[in-house]
């Protein structure tokens, strides 16, 4: 039976370009009608990415998402409008969706994805496309998709930065491949990034990434192309710079084999970091360059937020030489007690960062600080720390003070 007898008339109308397009054809637009794909979230990344997908023809579609349009979602989650406000973000999004492909199967799961149901709700889907908001989410569909063995598309967006990857934990060949969890093992505190609310977010910067998503889906799809996995890309939108982090699956790991609950860490835009050993970065500006022995300490960003690195910023390798040569005045933490008993940076005081905003107590080596001896300031991400930095540079703006990029964390993983 021919390829073509899949299609009805309207389809082939609608799809003509695709079934003209050399090294794609009617046999990767057959292969897209048959696919099942689940896609969590249909927020301001998954706007793009249902939008792109129905219109290209995917079959079926899983949309996973608990929340309603509200108007402060409008300029940035296009798939909803004005009438949309009030409505559940999958009826609305299913709307369109069907308004650009009528034969779009789309299931609608007005649910939070959690531990206790991700397996049920993720089984059959050939790949997963995760555009959530917050950590726990996006670790309880890595963790899903590495126990299914099914492929897994993830994105994240953060004031100007974005972030997305192609992660797959059983390989065809029956090899073990990358997961979310080889390049950022364990979930962060819920405070290591603000929330969009909080940190706000570029309204087209979606739009850039979650298209980026839903061509990596395709191409999973149809075997088209070279296929993202084993690597993570990061764009800045002021500077128009894609990064390209190439990673591998960590040998030391074990394997998640079992759904385990956890804390809701709440909304979060953060980027992932590249803590996992075998987390190569790699800068570029369009195209891929392999740099051989890149490391955490080179990076010249924060990977937890993806925001550049500032002239009061010491990357690690930095700090590393300042602290040996004798060059750094007082380093204070401040994580709470329970984080800096686990573990801190020698000699350093612990100072929370509540403590340093109400100004309830005195920081030490302020009064003495020169830009030869500053004072250095870190948390787990370097996000606490800024803060930190900020609150001083009000308070003492005659004091010298640098702030540990990337945290302890970083620093910790090199």
């Amino acid at each position: 039976m021919s390829a073509l007898s899949a299609f009805n008339r309207s389809q082939m109308e609608r799809f003509q370009r695709h079934f003209s397009l050399a090294g794609f054809g009617i046999e990767a637009q057959a292969e897209l009608l048959r696919a099942r794909v689940a896609v969590i979230g249909a927020g301001a990344l998954g706007s793009p990415v249902l939008t792109y997908l129905a219109a290209a023809g995917v079959g079926t579609i899983d949309l996973i998402d608990d929340d309603y349009v509200e108007r402060s979602n409008l300029h940035r989650q296009v798939i909803h409008s004005e009438e949309s406000l009030g409505r559940p973000k999958t009826a609305s999004a299913a709307e369109v969706m069907r308004g650009l492909h009528p034969e779009v199967v789309v299931h609608e799961h007005r649910v939070r994805i959690a531990a206790h149901n991700a397996l049920d709700l993720l089984a059959g889907a050939d790949i997963v496309v995760d555009g959530s908001d917050n950590f726990t989410t996006r670790y309880v569909v890595s963790d899903a998709c590495e126990i299914l063995g099914t492929p897994l598309v993830t994105g994240s967006i953060l004031r100007f930065y974005g972030q997305v990857g192609l992660f797959w934990s059983r390989l065809p060949d029956g090899s073990r491949g990358p997961t979310y969890r080889d390049l950022y093992p364990e979930e962060p505190e819920a405070d290591a990034a603000p929330s969009c609310a909080e940190a706000g977010v570029l309204g087209v910067l979606p739009g850039v990434i979650g298209s980026l998503m839903a061509t990596e889906t395709i191409k999973h799809l149809t075997g088209i192309g070279e296929s993202l996995l084993g690597r993570v890309i990061t764009f800045d939108a002021l500077t128009a710079d894609f990064r390209t982090l190439n990673l591998r699956p960590d040998p030391q790991r074990e394997p998640v084999t079992q759904m385990t609950d956890t804390e809701d860490a709440g909304e979060s835009c953060a980027v992932p970091a590249p803590a996992g050993p075998d987390a190569d970065p790699v800068t570029a500006a369009g195209d891929r360059q392999d740099h051989a022995g890149a490391g955490p300490e080179e990076l010249d960003f924060n990977p937890f937020t993806g925001e550049p690195k500032q002239p009061d910023d010491l990357s690690p390798a930095e700090f590393r030489r300042e602290l040996e040569a004798g060059r750094l005045g007082r380093i204070i933490d401040v994580r709470e007690p329970h984080e800096y008993q686990a573990g801190a940076v020698p000699g350093a005081v612990n100072i929370p960062l509540g403590a340093v905003l109400d100004g309830s107590t005195d920081l030490p080596g302020l009064q003495e600080s020169t830009s030869e001896q500053p004072v250095v300031l870190y948390c787990a991400h370097g996000v606490r720390s800024r803060q930190a930095l900020a609150a001083i540079s009000r308070s003492h703006p005659e004091a010298a003070v640098k702030n540990l990029l990337g945290g302890y964390e970083l620093l910790h993983h090199d």
